[in-house]
């Protein structure tokens, strides 16, 4: 067989097990080890099992995956997150909507310590659905501003996909992380204009919470104090070169621990707990890299991917309308595919293509995460919007993809903002 042949056959193979529901990781690694069986020999394919188990495993700059998801898991143990979105609450007490607007902010705060946008949107849903409930805020509003605000935990430094990114097309992982900053703000501000804008179109959906006064907002900030210091010190450190971010990432998880145990709310069986939980979380994000990196080197081998850039920049098209058909390619498979898989399985694709028509390799980083976390709400999947059912199963699937609509479309806007003006995201470099 050809290598045209049997390139075809690895990707009929990958989406046949992926419509199998096989794991994304392991439908990568098996499609690939085939194709290299298939054209070099198993000598050559197990051989290559192994580099690639070797390269992911003594990766230096993926040392800040497993580090990060423990400084979140450290910080949810540690009762952060409750403290944050009570805080938040304060702060917007008695204005129509405050509670979903705290549940967006404390959001974008904890998405700053824990990267993940799983995390952050059961965290902060375990925290904040009760709570609005009993404020008779209308189904659809509470899941949707909890699924839409997890998203943040995409963008907002520190964020696993922008270290997969950066590893991936060697870009400089602190650059993307000073980059997302001003991204990750107008997400926050665009969501809680959206909720503004929804309960002043149907006021039944929220109530006017509890009014706070001056005195009772200054006393909320010592609650959300801590999650603002260690995003301030991570980013500052990044931006002033004082530390790299593995080392922000080490620091990360040494001041989340630290604030549990002077708070004294942090026990050892919730630190081990911290710690089982990052190594299960870690080892299926491994496996999908392994995958990734594996399907990668097959690629490389029959240049499957430089062909398709090639082919693409041969023709007669628009850097514009490349990209636009790039950003709804990846809009469309949101829907089926998770943000981590869909990154490692497209970039080595898209990348060269990118580059090739000019675009700077960190602002479509920050795009690119921006489609994919749209993606992670976006029908039928929205993988953000199941996470949300798992921790309100009485609230039915379709009422929580309404909720979301509204923030989808306010994703649409701020992306076409980013792409009209790249500006936005490079001004801090």
């Amino acid at each position: 067989m050809s290598e045209l042949e049997v390139t075809a056959l690895v990707i009929g193979l990958l989406l046949s097990m992926m419509l199998l529901s096989v794991p994304i990781g392991a439908a990568m690694a098996l499609s690939a080890f085939s194709g290299i069986m298939i054209l070099y020999g198993s000598g050559t394919a197990f051989f290559m099992v192994g580099e690639v188990a070797m390269e992911v495993g003594f990766n230096y700059e993926l040392c800040i995956i497993p580090l990060f998801i423990l400084m979140g898991n450290l910080a949810t143990k540690a009762g952060m997150s409750a403290d944050l979105y009570q805080g938040c609450a304060r702060l917007f007490g008695g204005v129509r909507g405050a509670l979903a607007m705290a549940t967006i902010l404390a959001c974008g705060c904890f998405a700053a310590v824990s990267g993940s946008s799983l995390a952050t949107a059961t965290a902060l849903g375990r925290v904040s659905l009760p709570e609005m409930k009993r404020n008779n805020y209308s189904d659809a509003l509470a899941t949707g501003c909890v699924a839409a605000g997890g998203t943040i935990g995409v963008l907002i430094p520190p964020s696993i996909i922008l270290v997969i990114y950066g590893v991936l097309t060697e870009t400089s992982i602190t650059d993307l992380f000073v980059a997302a900053v001003i991204p990750g703000l107008m997400q926050i501000v665009i969501y809680a204009a959206t909720i503004a804008v929804i309960v002043r179109l149907w006021p039944g959906s929220a109530g006017n919470g509890q009014p706070t006064n001056l005195r009772e907002k200054l006393a909320a900030l010592p609650q959300i104090s801590s999650m603002f210091i260690l995003f301030a010190l991570i980013i500052g450190g990044l931006y002033l070169g004082i530390f790299t971010p593995t080392e922000a990432a080490g620091f990360g998880v040494i001041f989340a621990l630290a604030i549990g145990l002077l708070r004294r709310s942090i026990t050892l069986s919730e630190m081990v707990e911290a710690v089982y939980s990052t190594i299960r979380t870690t080892g299926m994000i491994a496996l999908i890299i392994f995958g990734a990196f594996l399907l990668i080197n097959f690629f490389v081998l029959t240049r499957a991917n430089i062909a398709i850039a090639d082919y693409i920049l041969s023709l007669d098209a628009s850097p514009t309308l490349v990209l636009l058909i790039i950003l709804l390619t990846y809009l469309i498979l949101g829907c089926f595919l998770d943000s981590i898989g869909m990154v490692l399985l497209t970039v080595p694709v898209i990348f060269p293509i990118i580059t090739g028509l000019g675009y700077d390799p960190v602002w479509f980083g920050i795009v690119l995460v921006i489609v994919v976390e749209t993606g992670m709400i976006t029908p039928p999947l929205g993988i953000n919007v199941f996470a949300i059912k798992s921790i309100a199963p009485d609230i039915p699937l379709g009422t929580i993809f309404k909720g979301v609509m509204p923030f989808w479309g306010a994703d649409l806007i701020r992306l076409a903002l980013l792409v009209m003006f790249p500006a936005l995201t490079l001004m801090l470099l």
